[in-house]
């Protein structure tokens, strides 16, 4: 389905350019593409360049310079009896066993999913450990924002179970005495959007994005409005500037929510301490911080084009300073759940005997 819609965005941008030209007249296109290359299934090699392609530097050509962050990808794994690295590409183990759809998913509780996917629990856990290091050490450094780990999941079902586990939740049936009868505080400490007493906090430290999410505004806390005041007037004074009329003071909880969203690690803005972001397809491409270091992929990943999309979320460099050497220092993104490609496939190199050699010099006379 995400493909087919690619698909058609992209027919009708071409529409569009061909309307333009019988109407008017084209002399020229000059195509700015981040991906300017053949996909699978397309009659050519996956990633052959376009024929018309002037210029190309790719993603690898910025890993290898240095001027995005370093991917680290799993290399190898002690599960014995597997053909394949469990981590690299996660989904092929656990995707038989996560929900397909909301219903499915309501007959699960995140708790079941220790139980129901283990490997992804155990990916989870990994990650978040190295997480919890250089959250330690940015805080050690003064870095006033934390690190970002990104979660991007297959559908929406899944992305509210893995929500949930991390973050937490609450359900709002109540037995006879009052008490809620389901509530977890979430099982990764700094990615908990509740207090030790289950009390939820009024500034989330860890989002659940998609297109649900962001029109029902429900991710932020009724207290979300008192507690961010002062960022929320900035986004009303740039909202005015920005769209003229209007009264700035009618802003839903959606419009929030989307500006947390798209201000994740900007010092005094709303998304500046959110800590972790749970999404489907909406990070894929038009949404950068550069305070991104961890990204978990718990989805199919059929081409490399869309690995390169995901990954590329978090190899945006956090400092371009040069160091004694006049070098950029290296910064990494950590990466699991997701088989991305960026070196080239290893060869075995096969013994060949050396042929002989006949030496040609000068004799004395």
């Amino acid at each position: 389905k995400e493909a087919d819609e690619n698909e058609e965005a992209a027919r009708l941008w071409i529409n569009g350019i061909e309307a333009l030209k019988r109407k008017v007249g084209v002399r020229a296109v000059y195509d700015l593409s981040a991906t300017p290359f053949f996909l699978r299934g397309s009659g050519y090699p996956e990633g052959f360049l376009f024929p018309w392609v002037v210029s190309d530097f790719s993603l690898m050509d910025a890993i290898e310079c240095g001027i995005v962050k370093l991917p680290r990808v799993p290399v190898a794994d002690n599960v014995p009896q597997t053909d394949s690295l469990i981590y690299r590409d996660l989904w092929k183990h656990v995707g038989k066993d996560l929900p397909k759809s909301a219903s499915a998913a309501g007959k699960l509780s995140p708790l079941d999913l220790s139980r129901q996917a283990p490997e992804l629990i155990t990916a989870l856990y990994a990650l978040y450990s190295h997480y919890q290091q250089t959250y330690d050490l940015w805080d050690r450094e003064g870095i006033d924002v934390p690190p970002v780990f990104i979660v991007v999941c297959q559908n929406t079902a899944i992305s509210r179970l893995v929500f949930e586990w991390i973050a937490g939740f609450e359900r709002d049936a109540e037995n006879e005495s009052g008490e809620r009868l389901a509530a977890h505080h979430g099982h990764l400490e700094l990615f908990r959007n509740y207090d030790e007493h289950g009390g939820r906090l009024a500034r989330p430290r860890t989002l659940l994005i998609d297109s649900r999410q962001i029109e029902a505004g429900d991710a932020l806390d009724k207290g979300f409005r008192d507690a961010a005041e002062a960022e929320i007037d900035l986004f009303k004074r740039e909202l005015a500037q920005r769209e003229g009329a209007g009264n700035p003071d009618d802003v839903s909880d959606s419009d929030l929510l989307r500006e947390v969203m798209n201000t994740v690690g900007r010092k005094g803005r709303l998304g500046e301490q959110i800590r972790c972001v749970v999404s489907v397809s909406m990070l894929t491409e038009g949404w950068d911080t550069n305070t991104v270091t961890h990204i978990l992929g718990v989805r199919a990943f059929g081409t490399q084009l869309l690995c390169e999309q995901v990954v590329g979320r978090g190899l945006r460099r956090q400092s371009y300073e040069l160091n004694e050497h006049g070098l950029f220092d290296v910064e990494y993104a950590d990466v699991m759940g997701i088989p991305f490609d960026f070196t080239g496939k290893p060869q075995t190199a096969t013994p060949v005997k050396p042929k002989p050699v006949t030496r040609v010099h000068a004799m004395r006379e």
